[in-house]
């Protein structure tokens, strides 16, 4: 069969690129479709990344341009994308959404970063399977979203449009080669290594900006007065706390003779002082495997700021670190308070797993700690991968595939 995969940013890429690659190996013909104009800094989808699946057909589409005869003239027979409702209503709205169904093109949805929990839920009108990381996620989004899954109707049967399948994304791990990458960034085949994810600062969020961002102290300090953050100044004049957070990462590596790996994205608007501190600095540099991951294949302990990072981390089997900022521009997302509440036995602050510190209290354990007091204890371990991920495997592209066969042959035979 002919399947599509809609691959508009580098993102899309690292979440369904282990599915193309499992669609081509089980005989399949894939179809990537593209754009090459990309708003997101460093999220352009380029030639050399699509050159990662030389198998693949290649066909670029403008988004906010009809879709349907790109998809008919490719004969494309399923339609495969993270958020696949959300990036349709975005680009064809309703009406391109309406005209694939009546023309029988099966429409697919997987899961990216545990974001599927906040998907609008009219979307299982259109969408044939939506797909989860596990039973937990596909039941907090029933629960948040209770009233409009409700809404739906007898006549949307829910059980039937979604699959548990775990993370087409972190099936990637598969084709990392640990050694390659040492040997690629310097890194000795038995020294530590220390993965910092770095802060997005390039957010509407007063509190990184003002007591993290730029400028002279002085400055940021009568900002914060002016705008009704008084209680910020001592704080703001006491020093940029990222940067002391950084100091006593970088003290950590060295006393423990770990390499301290930075790894950023272009958007996030890094201050200088992050590449100083590095042994290893960098952007995502590929797609398949995707550079995180790579990353986190190698690494002993990973650090970062409430991120999706904390999925690869428990998945590697690497503790970490969940550095608990102010993350008001994300307030509005129904899932807000599960993902970033902090509550013991969530997603970022599992015990065994992910240990959850405020930036103060994470310097204070930096400073004291070694590599051995952030160890994965294995129950708790074993309990994170069955609530949030699912299935501690590399098989989940086989298990959407394996669905979507078999939607595919049923509708067929209507």
């Amino acid at each position: 069969m002919t399947l599509g995969f809609l691959v508009l940013r580098k993102g899309f890429l690292k979440v369904i690129g282990a599915t193309i690659q499992a669609a081509l190996e089980r005989g399949h013909e894939a179809v990537l479709i593209w754009d090459p104009v990309e708003p997101k800094p460093g999220e352009a989808v380029t030639e050399a990344d699509l050159s990662a699946w030389p198998r693949a057909t290649r066909l670029r589409w403008a988004r906010r341009q009809p879709l349907l005869p790109l998809l008919q003239a490719a004969t494309i027979e399923a339609l495969i994308a993270p958020s696949l409702h959300y990036v349709l209503k975005a680009s064809v709205r309703d009406e391109g959404i309406a005209e694939i169904r009546r023309a029988g093109i099966g429409l697919y949805s997987v899961d990216y970063v545990f974001e599927t929990v906040t998907s609008a839920p009219e979307g299982y009108r259109v969408i044939d399977i939506t797909f989860y990381m596990s039973e937990f996620q596909r039941e907090l989004h029933h629960r948040l979203f209770a009233a409009e899954f409700a809404g739906l109707g007898s006549e949307i049967e829910l059980a039937s449009r979604s699959v548990i399948s775990g993370s087409t994304m972190l099936d990637q791990l598969a084709v990392v080669d640990r050694p390659a990458i040492r040997k690629r960034y310097g890194i000795g085949p038995d020294q530590p290594v220390v993965l910092f994810m770095s802060l997005k600062m390039a957010v509407p969020d007063t509190w990184r900006q003002l007591l993290w961002g730029p400028g002279a102290r002085g400055w940021r300090a009568l900002k914060a007065l002016a705008t009704g953050h008084g209680r910020w100044v001592p704080e703001i004049l006491r020093g940029n706390g990222y940067a002391a957070l950084g100091a006593a990462l970088a003290g950590f590596c060295k006393r423990t003779g770990a390499a301290l790996v930075v790894k950023s994205r272009e958007k996030n608007a890094d201050p200088r002082f992050l590449r100083r501190i590095a042994d290893v600095f960098l952007y995502d540099e590929a797609v398949y495997p995707y550079t995180s991951i790579e990353l986190m294949s190698i690494a002993d302990l990973c650090v970062h700021f409430q991120s999706g990072a904390v999925l690869e981390a428990a998945f590697v089997g690497v503790p970490s670190l969940s550095i608990a900022v102010s993350q008001e521009h994300l307030r509005q997302y129904s899932s807000f308070n599960e993902v970033y509440g902090g509550r013991p036995g969530s997603l970022q602050n599992f015990p065994g797993v992910v240990w959850r510190a405020d930036p103060t209290g994470a310097i204070d354990r930096l400073r004291g700690a070694s590599l051995g007091d952030f160890r994965i204890d294995a129950d708790a371990h074993r309990r994170y991968v069955d609530k949030f991920l699912g299935f501690a495997d590399t098989g989940s592209s086989v298990r959407v595939l394996t669905a979507i066969e078999r939607a595919l042959s049923s509708s067929r035979r209507a």
